[in-house]
């Protein structure tokens, strides 16, 4: 029994039982089965099983001409999509090396002042506006994130307007779009990656200022709308959501935001 080891499934099923083929060695035989992408062949000494259509791009050929010419065709296609997968795969491999070998500055994680009423369009649009320069020759014109890239998580914070500035909650997070490269972003709009998005519950209390100098009793967040921070600090700041959430569903989330934020960073994954 000779079965070649190639997994192949189509959407086009020939009629191929009761025609006649050609093998390179076996000579001449009739298909006398063909079950999923097996087919089965009886030639005048053996009956022999190979994999359907596989077989038909080295070692058979069918005495039919138009069955011949259906299945070269076939056999095109599934070596198009075959050579499609291996490009996708390598582009993917290739763009993965990119963003790894990419140099990681120190502060190139940013906290965003935000309306509580705006989370739904932050996180139904995938984006967040970095807001406009406030003074200089650039006044009102679109910050540009020059330091965020593919690396950089952006903190959502924001307080009710009859809160202290001291009482300022975390409510979730993004990671900025793989291909995303801030110094060259001049509408001010940072783009969240599809699918590294935290959002956290509405009862969860993080404060902003519980990871930042706590020296200043009245912390003052300032007119920008984002700051940039440390990732070690970002680091910190996903750890506490993990072990604080009470939600199975979010931990699963967080922790895998936590991973691909530490892998993507150059971090030891910490669990302290």
């Amino acid at each position: 029994m000779i079965i070649c080891h190639c997994k192949y499934h189509t959407r086009h099923k020939m009629q191929v039982v009761g025609k006649k083929v050609e093998h390179k060695v076996f000579g001449q035989g009739t298909i006398t089965n063909h079950s999923g992408n097996i087919v089965t062949i009886s030639f005048p000494k053996e009956e022999k099983k190979f994999i359907y259509p596989d077989a038909f791009a080295k070692f058979l050929t069918f005495k039919n001409k138009s069955a011949q010419n259906e299945i070269s065709t076939i056999c095109n296609k599934k070596l198009e999509m075959e050579n499609n997968r291996k490009k996708v795969l390598h582009e993917q491999q290739e763009h993965r090396q990119r963003i790894l070998a990419l140099k990681i500055t120190p502060n190139s994680q940013a906290a965003f002042n935000v309306d509580l009423n705006d989370l739904n369009e932050i996180f139904s649009l995938g984006n967040v506006s970095t807001g406009c320069y406030l003074s200089g020759h650039s006044k009102g014109e679109p910050r540009v994130p020059s330091k965020l890239g593919p690396n950089s998580a952006c903190l959502l914070t924001g307080r009710t307007p009859n809160t202290p500035e001291k009482e300022r909650r975390i409510l979730g997070a993004f990671m900025v779009k793989d291909n995303f490269l801030g110094d060259v972003c001049k509408n001010g709009i940072v783009e969240c990656h599809d699918q590294y998005q935290i959002r956290l519950n509405p009862n969860k209390r993080m404060l902003y200022w519980d990871y930042f100098d706590g020296s200043d009793p009245l912390p003052r967040w300032g007119n920008t709308v984002f700051k940039y921070f440390s990732t070690s600090t970002m680091q910190r700041i996903l750890l506490d959501m993990e072990k604080t959430s009470q939600n199975a569903e979010e931990q699963v989330a967080i922790h895998a935001f936590y991973q691909y934020f530490c892998d993507i960073n150059h971090l030891p994954q910490s669990t302290d």
